[in-house]
């Protein structure tokens, strides 16, 4: 994973590629931080097994290292992102208007 830092956040960002019978679809995920998250080995019993994954923040519908696009579009893409995680954790603190 590569990491971006953009508005004094930063992030992991990976690239994906979906090829399916209507065409083919590139997106990116950011994540930030991890999640560990415990199951069982056989459904219900046997050892319990820990997986720590990144914690998915937001997806762009687009490859961000495409050429194609401009960096100010980039840019204007992750941002908006970024704000709307802003918004999320002030609706949290209690902050609606």
């Amino acid at each position: 994973m590569k990491t971006l830092t953009i508005n004094n956040r930063t992030f992991e960002y990976e690239t994906f590629y979906d090829v399916s019978e209507y065409g083919t679809h590139e997106y990116t995920e950011f994540y930030q931080g991890t999640i560990t998250k415990t199951r069982k080995m056989f459904w219900f019993f046997g050892p319990e097994i820990i997986e720590v994954k990144p914690r998915l923040v937001f997806t762009i519908y687009s490859d961000i290292e495409d050429k194609n696009y401009t960096k100010k579009q980039v840019r204007g893409w992750i941002e908006r992102q970024v704000e709307l995680l802003d918004r999320e954790e002030e609706i949290q603190r209690g902050e609606i208007i």
